[in-house]
């Protein structure tokens, strides 16, 4: 960041710093402990930069997080409590807001890119709103939050800033609180695939649901595909009668929840695979094959073959498990159910 020659270094007290109606705390967070012990040990030795807005206020550009720290710090514990001025740069008041944006993009650094999808959308809409072309946005800004330039990313993400914001003031808030708040861009952009209802319901699934990354993204690609072929709507999936006791039931652990709503939602996605695989295991069942043993078919039943897989620990356990097997093939009872497993591996 290059200082100006009429900007002013002075030392200001921190209720003279407005940081609370500032635009430009872009990624909120906690100070790392490194820089607390620092300052604890030496004070504020890089100035906060603002711009001057009256007489006596200034605007926070940056330095959010040392500043909110220093309040809590001076909100618990008063008397130990002991800078009171702060070393601040300050920007006239006549620079363009504009131009004052530019110079917090400057203040930050190429390896500063840990924030999540809405605080980098909700920066791109303040930027576009102060006059940033998609293309200054796209080559200037994304490079400086650590993101490949891409027109194509640039207006996705505008896009979901957009219905997020529309979302807002059509209902309650699904935001606060929710998984959405944390989750990177990338598990972001398949929400642009729903739209009304459907884009309301499905932030409603978030946090409710509690996944993000790789697994967030498979639940929306197989939603988004069973509301397709059903020609159906977000929300009646989710009332589906399997699917509501899942969604109501508090009880369940995550990983818990997400497999079984994962199950139910392939059983919809693949309601003829799903039959076929209900018969094969009904009849597998009937094998009563010993504990030790399991009976393995192809995910899709494209293979007309079957594979078994034996656990055992000693010869003599080994021989129970094949002389079980031998019985359950020779048994005049089984032998149709084995022929009726292989006439499932067959179907068309």
């Amino acid at each position: 960041m290059k200082i100006k020659t009429d900007w002013i270094l002075k030392n200001l007290y921190m209720d003279q710093l407005d940081d609370l109606s500032s635009k430009f705390n872009w990624f909120p967070g906690e100070l790392l402990e490194s820089d607390r012990n620092s300052i604890k040990q030496d004070g504020i030795r890089l100035p906060l930069l603002v711009q001057q807005a009256d007489d006596s206020k200034f605007r926070l550009i940056d330095g959010f997080k040392r500043l909110s720290w220093l309040k809590y710090v001076k909100g618990k514990f008063a008397e130990e409590f002991m800078q009171e001025l702060l070393p601040c740069l300050i920007i006239p008041e006549k620079v363009p807001i504009i131009d004052v944006a530019k110079i917090r993009l400057e203040t930050l650094s190429t390896d500063q890119n840990s924030f999540s999808g809405i605080q980098l959308c909700g920066v791109l809409e303040m930027l576009s709103n102060l006059g940033f072309s998609k293309k200054e946005i796209t080559f200037q800004v994304f490079p400086i939050f650590g993101l490949t330039s891409s027109m194509r990313l640039t207006s996705q993400l505008m896009d979901l800033q957009r219905k997020l914001v529309e979302s807002e003031k059509n209902a309650e808030s699904l935001l606060q609180g929710s998984i959405i708040m944390s989750m990177e861009y990338q598990d972001l952009l398949p929400l642009l695939k729903f739209s009304g209802s459907d884009f309301q319901s499905v932030l409603k699934l978030a946090k409710k649901i509690e996944v993000k990354g790789k697994k967030w993204r498979n639940l929306l690609q197989v939603i988004d595909e069973v509301i397709r072929l059903r020609e159906t709507k977000v929300s009646e999936i989710l009332n589906y009668p399997e699917v509501h006791i899942l969604m109501k039931e508090s009880n369940i652990q995550v990983p818990v929840r997400y497999r079984l709503l994962k199950e139910q939602l392939h059983i919809l996605r693949y309601p003829e695979l799903s039959k076929m695989r209900k018969r094969f295991d009904q009849k597998k069942k009937r094998l009563k094959l010993s504990e030790g043993i399991t009976l393995e078919s192809d995910q899709y039943f494209e293979k007309d073959e079957l594979a078994l897989k034996i656990k055992f620990h000693s010869a003599d356990e080994l021989r129970y498990h094949l002389m079980n097997l031998l019985n359950s093939a020779n048994s005049e009872n089984l032998v149709n159910v084995w022929n009726d497993m292989f006439s499932i591996l067959n179907e068309e």
